[in-house]
């Protein structure tokens, strides 16, 4: 089993986490609340989880930009204890101005025993998770490219830089906070606030069925939502689309509080809460923009179904209109701050990510299963007439058929897009069975006649039109990752918890099946409560690999080629004096391990270019060449590309391929000698040239008694006395000099390498190429072994269709150079 070290880095976080959440959220969460509200505890908390942390990173946002202008450091602990201090007591005193304010009190009824279940298994799940958020250092993608960097950097600089964009700053500022108080980078206590805000989205869950249809459906809801899998797996990852999901389901809760209520005031106070919360969501990530087009989506249908002597639908717009400006402050001050700076005001991920979208019918699933549960819910509780029940399921499996057309495990044909979108055919397929099964419920008296299934109906109808624009967004161009979709699960699963909670009724059911709910609810949820604690593949259990001692090796399982890229720089810092500047086109992950190195993303494509940066090292692998195609350039069309071969200076110190990204580590050497010319030309009595365009120096071949199985190393140096505007290829004969008759023929070029060689098309003028190239005879060769051989070199044109002739001292001398030695074979 692996060593608690991790647990015991974790436990210093803790203190910083319940100090932003309790310390600062609390108090603001009694504040703004009604007094009535204090009641719901849950409320209290959900709201303390949001705002506390929006509190602490609104004040160290302003403590970066302030510092960033200053360029002095103003995120220090004294400025953080110092600002949250004030922000507390200001919330304290407006909280305890509250305390005497009349309010009716709720009565609370006891737990039923399912709901019993839930909270145990729902507290199970938040101590497993909390446990692997602790064990696991930053590892994915994301978390290291952004919200990890930016904790660290901010927390050496002490300000945030001006060329910092991207994405906004809710959780990266929440790391700083940690650590900065901390005074040291540790990942596992900058972490500890993860948990909090995964609690939070938990509470948010419960609070959107609480408040629309009761306790039952709230639990209900919380647990589809948290107890998922794949929400399981995901909760120590650290990246932005849990703490997404808490914020956009908080707000939809007070939205809706506020598009019911009766009470103006009341509708006011919660459409603001909304807006603070959609702030804090749009601080998070600029996706929950879609929340904005949900809240017009919403007013668009209560306009129309609303009379028009109907004043319902102005105070509805008005909830719109307080949310939409209460969202300003928050939400829109890193996207100005880019505008200010000359950045982009919202950064959308590049093109090619909307064309990995499946669009399969799996990323349909939510909604499918929405279908299911709620026609089988009605049916069983109403009784359903055969007739209509048949129809209904007949409808379910052509919907269920359309969608399983384009599964990937059932057609592997069908696993990458344009092939996984779903077809017309199969689109027709579960329209027509989704309103075949909708139709078998309409017309049914006892449905029109039950009162809690036309609340749960409209509670349902106004958040799946909420979520409709983000979950629409989300299929058509982010479906390659099931996590993006889970800012809006919660609401997609809130008709589900409304039809299980009516469904499932302990106390109206007999003794045997009540145990028998009970069972099956535990075997539904336990996948979710214990997910986190295995890999993606279900194969190992993390806390059990006795391998995983240390987080190097933790980032070994997540990153194995990107460690080996760090370990060698690591090396380089150890042996080298010098300042590393490293060269690392597309690579947006290594800055985490190095926050304050100078690290150069761009294409870079001259070894001019190369050479006036400075650069120490340059990394090339898979990241390299999505950059340079994503800039229209073709890497191996390079100079500095086509250049890696030439090992004296190129000089590879690490190559790693993980299946699924490549690095190549490269340590750059005296790029400026290249321009030197070698010692061997200078002392040369001959002057070698082909074809006017290029000249050589050769030092010959080794060694000179050749079996079939040694290597033979031919070095030489090759200046190019031109622009060449082709590609030259090199020839090299071993030759019996007697007979003259060719034993052996090689053709190469340049400083070859895994991807290509050095083009003579790349050739300047000013420098100088070094090759060294090892040939071998064939396993087979059969020649005489009488006479010495000699090597003989030559230039061969393939445009052309012709050798280069040769000239020595200026005159002619056939097509081949003859380079000094001999060579007996011996086979």
């Amino acid at each position: 089993m692996a060593t608690l070290g991790w647990l015991e880095a974790s436990l210093p976080g803790l203190l910083p986490a319940l100090w932003m959440s309790l310390g600062l959220g609390l108090p603001w969460s009694l504040a703004l609340l009604g007094r009535g509200q204090w009641q719901s505890r849950t409320l209290v908390a959900a709201l303390a989880l949001a705002l506390g942390p929006a509190w602490v990173t609104a004040w160290l946002l302003l403590l970066g930009l302030l510092g960033g202008g200053l360029e002095q450091a103003l995120i220090t602990a004294e400025n953080i204890l110092l600002g949250s201090a004030v922000i507390a007591a200001a919330g304290a005193w407006l909280a305890w101005r509250k305390r005497n304010d009349e309010f009716r009190t709720v009565a609370r009824e006891p737990l039923a025993l399912d709901e019993k279940l839930i909270i145990s298994l729902l507290a199970a799940a938040i101590s497993l998770r909390w446990l692997h958020t602790a064990y696991f250092p930053f590892t994915a993608y994301d978390a290291l490219w952004v919200y990890g960097y930016q904790g660290r950097l901010y927390f050496l600089e002490g300000f945030i830089p001006s060329d910092i964009a991207y994405y906004p700053q809710f959780l990266p500022l929440q790391f700083t906070y940690a650590q900065t108080l901390l005074g040291e980078i540790n990942d596992h206590a900058a972490r500890m606030a993860l948990p909090l805000l995964h609690i939070g989205s938990l509470l948010a869950a419960y609070q959107l069925g609480a408040r629309l249809l009761g306790r039952r459906t709230g639990l209900y809801c919380a647990a589809l939502w948290f107890l998922h899998p794949y929400v399981g797996q995901w909760a120590f990852v650290g990246d932005l689309e849990i703490p997404l999901a808490f914020s956009f389901t908080l707000a939809a809760s007070f939205f809706f509080s506020a598009w019911r209520a009766d009470c103006r005031r009341a509708a006011r106070r919660d459409a603001l809460l909304a807006g603070l919360l959609l702030g804090i969501a749009l601080f998070t990530k600029p996706t929950a923009g879609a929340f904005i087009w949900g809240l017009l989506l919403c007013l668009i249908v209560e306009m129309l179904r609303a009379r028009r002597a109907d004043s319902r639908w102005r105070e509805r717009f008005q909830v719109v209109v307080y949310t939409g400006l209460a969202c300003l402050p928050l939400g829109g001050v890193w996207y100005a701050r880019n505008g200010l700076l000359g950045h982009e005001l919202v950064t959308f991920p590049q093109s090619v990510w909307l064309t990995r979208a499946l669009r399969s019918g799996d990323y349909l699933a939510p909604l499918a299963l929405l279908v299911i549960v709620v026609f089988m819910t009605i049916a069983l509780l109403n009784k359903l007439p055969r007739r209509r029940l048949m129809l209904g399921v007949a409808g379910l499996m052509l919907m269920l058929a359309g969608l399983l057309a384009s599964n990937a495990t059932l057609f592997p044909q069908r696993a990458d897009p344009p092939a996984s979108y779903i077809q017309p055919l199969e689109a027709l397929l579960i329209v027509s069975g989704t309103a075949l099964a909708a139709g078998s419920l309409l017309g049914h008296t006892g449905i029109h006649q039950d009162e809690s299934i036309r609340r749960a109906a409209s509670a349902s109808g106004w958040a799946l039109l909420l979520a409709a624009p983000y979950f629409i967004t989300y299929f058509y161009s982010y479906s390659y990752h099931y996590r993006l979709g889970f800012a809006v699960m919660p609401l997609l699963c809130l008709p589900i918890a409304a039809a299980l909670s009516m469904l499932y009724q302990p106390g109206r059911m007999r003794k045997a099946w009540r145990h028998v709910g009970l069972l099956a609810l535990v075997i539904l949820c336990l996948p979710g409560v214990i997910s986190v604690a295995f890999d993606a593949r279900w194969s190992s259990v993390w806390l059990l690999r006795a391998e995983l001692t240390s987080d190097w090796q933790k980032q070994q399982v997540f990153n194995p080629s990107l460690i080996e890229v760090v370990a060698g720089l690591k090396d380089f810092l150890r042996e080298d004096e010098r300042e590393p500047i490293v060269v690392a086109p597309g690579e947006e992950r290594l800055p985490f391990f190095f926050p304050q190195m100078q690290i150069l993303d761009q294409p870079v494509t001259r070894l001019d270019d190369l050479e006036a940066l400075e650069a120490t090292h340059f990394i090339y692998g898979a990241r390299a060449r999505a950059a340079y195609l994503a800039a229209g350039i073709e890497p191996l069309d390079t100079q500095l590309v086509a250049a890696l071969g030439r090992s004296y200076h190129f000089r590879l110190v690490k190559s790693h391929y993980d299946g699924f990204f490549s690095y190549e580590l490269y340590q750059l050497h005296k790029l400026e000698r290249r321009r030197r010319l070698p010692a061997q030309l200078e002392s040369s009595e001959r002057i070698l040239q082909f074809g006017g365009a290029l000249q050589l120096a050769a030092e010959g071949a080794f060694p000179h008694h050749i079996f079939p199985d040694t290597p033979i190393s031919l070095g030489s140096d090759w200046r190019a006395l031109q622009p060449l505007d082709r590609d030259y290829q090199f020839v090299a004969r071993l030759v019996d000099p007697v007979r003259e008759i060719v034993a052996q023929e090689w053709v190469y070029e340049a400083a070859a390498h895994r991807h290509g060689a050095y083009s003579t098309r790349h050739w300047e003028i000013s420098e100088f190429v070094s090759d060294t190239k090892i040939l071998r005879l064939p396993a087979d060769a059969d020649f005489s072994t009488r006479y010495d051989m000699v090597l003989r070199l030559g230039v061969w044109d393939a445009e052309a269709g012709d050798y280069l002739p040769l000239t020595i001292d200026g005159r002619a001398a056939g097509e081949f150079y003859q380079l000094p030695g001999t060579h007996r074979v011996r086979l």
